[in-house]
Order: C-alpha cells, then sequence, then structure tokens
C-alpha cells in the first residue's frame, strides 16, 4: 500500500504526508514559493530578513517560548532561503508532531514582527553579510552568481546586499510578506510515523486561529536569467585562488535531469571523479575541487570550484577545460557511467533512511513537478541513464566553449 497522500486543505494549504511506521521521528516543513530570485532590486535580501523575523515573536509566543518549547520537545527547528524557496522546518519524536505544527504554523501566520526586533536584526544581517567576504568559498560564489547572471535577480545574493538592506523597514516588510506568504503559496511536507487523518484536523486547527493574509495565489512572472561569459577577476589577498568555472545547465524537471546528474558525479562530483582524480590526485594542484549542477524552475548551470596557488591557476584552469572538452567529446567509458550511477543510487537510499531527506525530497517534487516520484521510480530514471543520454547531455552543455563564465577571487601569478 502507497503511504503517500496529497491534499489541498481548506486554508488553501497543500498537504503532502508518507508516512514511515519503523521511524520514530517525525520531520515537518513548511515550504513557501518564493525566495531572492522573485525579489524587485530594491527589495533585495528581504525574503531572508522575513526568514529571521519568523522566530522574534508571535501573538503568543516570545522568541524565548519558541525557543524552550523547541527545546522541551528535544527537536530542531531551522529555515533557509533560496532564490526560489523558503522553508521553516523541524524534526520531532512522533509523540510531538502536534506542537511541532502548532509551533510552525504559529512562526508563519501569527509573527508580529516586532518593531524593536526588526532594527535589532537589520544589524544582525549586515554582520552576515560582512562575514560573507570572510569566507573566500561563500565570496567565490556571490561573485559568480553576480557575474553569470549579470543584471537579472539570480545575480543578487540572497542575503541581499548593504544598501538594500539598511533601506528595508518594518512597513516594506510587511507589505511584501502579506503579498507573497500566504496558504496557497505553501506546501506543508510531512514523513515519518503518524495518521494522515490526524495531521489534517491538526493543521486545520492551528489554521483556524491564524492571522492568515489575503495575498496573491501565484508566484510572480517568470524572472530573467540573461548569462554572461568570460572571465571576471576580483583581487584580494588571499594565500589560495579561488575560481569557479561556470557552464549552462537545465531546468529542474528537464528530461535529461538524471543525465546531468550522473555526468556532473563523473565530472567533480565524487572522490572518484574526473577532476578529484586528476586535479588533486595526480596533479596535486588543489586541496578542494568539485563540480555541481544546479537546478532552478526554468534554469540551471554547472559549476566546478576550486581553490589553488596563484602560481597554479593558469595551469589547473588549462587541465580543467581540458577534462571538461574530453567529456564533451564523448571520451567517458561504460565502467565510469556504472560507478557514478550507483554513487547516485546509494546516497539516494542512505537519504531515504531520513525523515528530513524523505520530507525535504516529496516537498521539492511536488513544488517542481507537481506530484510524488516513489523511491522505484527514481531508482529507476537513474538506472535508465545511457551512454546516449550521456552523450547528449554532455555535448549540449559542454561544446560550446564560448559560453564559460570563470570567476576568479584572489591573486594570479
Amino acid at each position: 500500500m502507497r503511504n503517500f497522500q496529497k491534499e489541498e486543505l481548506k486554508s488553501g494549504i497543500t498537504l503532502i504526508t508518507e508516512k514511515k511506521s519503523y521511524f520514530n521521528s517525525v520531520s515537518i516543513g513548511l515550504w513557501v514559493k518564493t525566495g531572492s530570485a522573485y525579489e524587485p532590486a530594491n527589495l533585495n535580501g528581504i525574503s531572508h530578513f522575513i526568514e529571521h523575523l519568523l522566530f522574534k515573536g508571535t501573538k503568543t509566543r516570545t522568541y524565548k517560548d519558541i525557543n524552550k518549547e523547541i527545546d522541551l520537545m528535544g527537536g530542531a527547528l531551522n529555515a533557509f532561503t533560496g532564490t526560489e524557496l523558503t522553508c521553516l522546518y523541524t524534526r520531532v519524536l512522533s509523540e510531538n508532531y502536534d506542537n511541532a505544527i502548532s509551533l510552525l504554523i504559529d512562526l508563519m501566520f501569527n509573527s508580529l514582527f516586532p518593531p524593536d526586533e526588526v532594527n535589532k536584526e537589520k544589524g544582525v544581517i549586515l554582520q552576515e553579510i560582512s562575514g560573507v567576504q570572510d569566507d573566500p568559498f561563500d565570496y567565490s560564489m556571490e561573485l559568480f552568481h553576480k557575474n553569470f547572471y549579470g543584471n537579472s535577480s539570480f545575480a543578487y545574493p540572497i542575503l541581499g546586499t548593504e544598501e538594500t538592506v539598511n533601506n528595508l523597514d518594518r512597513k516594506k516588510i510587511l507589505d511584501y510578506f502579506y503579498l507573497n506568504y500566504n496558504p496557497r503559496n505553501v506546501v506543508i511536507s510531512v514523513a515519518g510515523n503518524f495518521d494522515h487523518g490526524e495531521i489534517v484536523k491538526c493543521i486545520d486547527r492551528y489554521m483556524d486561529a491564524a492571522s492568515v493574509n489575503g495575498g496573491k495565489s501565484i508566484l510572480p512572472d517568470k524572472p530573467g536569467t540573461n548569462k554572461k561569459y568570460g572571465e571576471f577577476f576580483q583581487e584580494k589577498n588571499l594565500e589560495q585562488t579561488h575560481f569557479i568555472i561556470g557552464l549552462d545547465g537545465i531546468k529542474k524537471t528537464d528530461e535529461n535531469y538524471y543525465a546531468l546528474e550522473v555526468l556532473n558525479t563523473l565530472l567533480g562530483g565524487s572522490v572518484s571523479s574526473r577532476l578529484f582524480q586528476e586535479v588533486r590526485e595526480n596533479k596535486g594542484l588543489a586541496y578542494s575541487i568539485y563540480s555541481n549542477a544546479a537546478f532552478h524552475k526554468f534554469d540551471g548551470y554547472v559549476y566546478i570550484y576550486a581553490g589553488v596557488s596563484p602560481k597554479k591557476f593558469e595551469l589547473s584552469k588549462n587541465l580543467i577545460f581540458d577534462i571538461i572538452d574530453s567529456l564533451a567529446q564523448d571520451n567517458i567509458s561504460d565502467e565510469e557511467i556504472l560507478n557514478a550511477k550507483r554513487h547516485i543510487s546509494d546516497s539516494f537510499l542512505l537519504g531515504m533512511e531520513s525523515t528530513s531527506y524523505i520530507m525535504n525530497n516529496n516537498a521539492i517534487n511536488e513544488i517542481y513537478h507537481n506530484r510524488y516520484i516513489s523511491k522505484t521510480q527514481i531508482l529507476k530514471k537513474i538506472d535508465s541513464v545511457d551512454r546516449q543520454a550521456i552523450r547528449r547531455v554532455a555535448k549540449q552543455l559542454f561544446s560550446a566553449k564560448a559560453n564559460r563564465n570563470i570567476s576568479v577571487l584572489g591573486r594570479v601569478e
């Protein structure tokens, strides 16, 4: 019997649940379909600011009450803001799911956004923004997005900038919140040991008491993704030169999604990958080097990160390009493809040992695909990736040498 259920609740929230009775825990995520890519330029960082303020007190709970309550449940309460999504989530013992749902709904729909906390948290976020420049990897990624996406909203830093955050006030925050953070833009994903009907009753009960806003029911228009190519340098006195090579990618729902996952794994997504073995193990040019594929609703990209000695930048860059070119020319062995597929499948199965992973996976599938995708279906998709699919994706994404972005932070000698 399939343990997944989907239901649109009377509040407008979409609820998805997957019962796993062999777990003792329940993971609950309240997902809002908005993030930095949907922000106007003058409000950049507002989604992240809202995320912070959700923890600062509600009509029935002070921020101290919030912290004490989750501690007494022995659970974890956290949130994140991305380019397209914002998520408030928790993981607790099954017996505490009612209290956990009460807490999440209260934070999202009854938060007060106290004026003194707005001013206080603004200082915290400005410190967070300053801290990005102290971390070479974080700063490299921020520069890469700015260079790669030009003046489109995907170039905006999720945290915002010092200028945009300083210009935010409580009225702007409330206006934006009531416009976008409403039940019809929310998916609640639950995984673990519980009864679906009881979850429905629980959410309905707490939503009836919530201060639900009447904002928009759909996302804003498709954000622009006008990419830029070439080399971009940001000088900084660092021991290492940190650089990111960006390549075109595909959207989350593209039919070649799993083919790109396999291609990325054998490129730089594992310790047996081409990049790790050639650049680090064989040549000793970098301690940290890897690749990743990022997927958005309408867009995506592949990036390669490396930290090297300033004297080794050109040599490392050229070696990485040689590896990319080799893949574009179909110089891939059947063994590499098989090993990459096994790595992805086994990592996925290990993840399914966690209610948090299941909750996240189901939410992403609902938001991007509007449907449940079972474990069996995912494993079949991975297994079905063949040499022809890899060849097609590698040629599509890696062949155009002019469509490459290189963002460099540090010194080049």
